[in-house]
């Protein structure tokens, strides 16, 4: 009986060992998997990848938003290589740097947010849930508030980056530039759509000094004046058609703006607008469908990209007298210099890739690839770290 009862002991332990391996809770971040379709059900958990060194960012790069397939490439530009591509939201549009090199960020046209990429780490900081279609964006020196242009609201966004949230929005006027509200019909937005009836703001840019922020409208082909103190719209002064940037350049209150124009009649010149004049402006001739445009570190030259001359053109912003021109090839749009500005970088939109562009001899260094429906630029350079 001694051996059956041994048997039987044994049989007993091992059922005991089953039921209580049964029993046990599951681990910590460890989902509880359910059989239903209702919100108790939950995904498998993805298998975690083995954990490596982190990928070391380029010392000096270009972050390109690739438009159609929703990411941002990072190019480094000591090799030309690609060697990074961030899933970002949907339809990137505009990219901005921090003052302090750390951040970019990116605008995303239809999902409705920014994101804030690492420039060190090359990973998504934050997601910034904005409204409906954010376009551009402007940053203070002090790199703490983001100003985010929505082209569907027609509004400011007010961003507190130390929060990492928005706090408030400036909404533009029902109105433009002497009472306008229609555009023509000839007339296309950003997207290749109809324009449509409203302001539809495309371009900002910051006057911290002032305490103001200017806008250009595509849709009352002007620009508005919002005073941040007041918080509100106050002035509005006459544009053109096809408003795509705008920056300050030479004098303080010298804004410049570069304008396409549109199906009906193109631009073939920028504007360069006196702002302590009452929103004066002047045409400087540059060449067909000004799309982009930039300006040296030390304000004397602007630099402008021609669309359907396929050219990039340098501009004593003195006299306003060209001091060179590159011819490109393609469909040229968005453009940014390295710090020294001794190089252009110019997204060719048609045949995804950039121009390298010599900007003491207006010569092309380089073509690197850059991906499908290469949007907007940015310049980095770590080695300032």
């Amino acid at each position: 009986m001694g051996r059956y009862n041994r048997i039987i002991v044994l049989l007993l332990l091992a059922v005991s060992l089953t039921l209580t391996a049964c029993a046990q809770p599951a681990g910590i971040g460890e989902p509880v998997q359910g059989t239903g379709t209702g919100a108790q059900a939950q995904a498998p958990a993805p298998a975690e990848e083995p954990a490596g060194e982190p990928k070391k960012m380029p010392e000096e790069a270009l972050y390109v938003c690739q438009y159609t397939t929703n990411q941002v490439a990072v190019i480094d530009l000591a090799t030309g290589e690609t060697v990074r591509e961030i899933p970002v939201g949907a339809k990137p549009i505009a990219l901005l740097q921090s003052p302090d090199g750390h951040y970019v960020y990116v605008a995303n046209s239809g999902s409705g947010d920014v994101y804030r990429i690492s420039t060190v780490s090359g990973e998504i900081e934050a997601r910034i849930a904005m409204g409906n279609q954010p376009v551009a964006m402007a940053i203070n020196s002090a790199g703490d508030r983001l100003y985010v242009l929505d082209y569907y609201l027609n509004r400011v966004s007010s961003v507190d980056l130390k929060i990492r949230s928005m706090v408030g929005f400036y909404p533009l006027n029902t109105f433009g530039f002497e009472e306008r509200m229609e555009p023509p019909d000839c007339c296309h937005d950003i997207f290749g759509e109809p324009l449509g009836a409203g302001r539809k703001p495309s371009a900002i840019v910051l006057d911290e000094v002032e305490n103001k922020i200017y806008v250009g409208n595509m849709g009352t082909w002007d620009i508005a004046v919002i005073d941040l103190q007041e918080g509100k719209e106050v002035e509005a002064y006459d544009a053109a058609f096809g408003i795509n940037e705008m920056i300050f350049a030479g004098s303080a209150s010298r804004l410049y703006i570069s304008a396409a124009g549109n199906e009906l009649d193109i631009n073939d010149a920028i504007l360069s607008m006196d702002l302590k004049g009452g929103g004066k402006t002047d045409k400087v001739k540059v060449g067909e469908k000004p799309v982009s445009i930039a300006s040296s570190p030390d304000g004397t030259i602007l630099y402008v990209v021609t669309e359907k001359e396929a050219k990039l053109v340098g501009l004593d912003t003195e006299t306003g007298q060209v001091t060179g021109q590159c011819l490109l090839s393609g469909q040229p749009g968005d453009l940014a210099l390295s710090k020294a500005g001794d190089k252009a970088y110019i997204a060719n939109l048609l045949e995804g890739t950039v121009f390298v562009v010599d900007t003491r001899n207006y010569e092309i260094l380089e073509t690197l690839q850059a991906g499908v429906t290469p949007r907007a630029l940015v310049y980095s350079d770590h080695r300032q770290f």
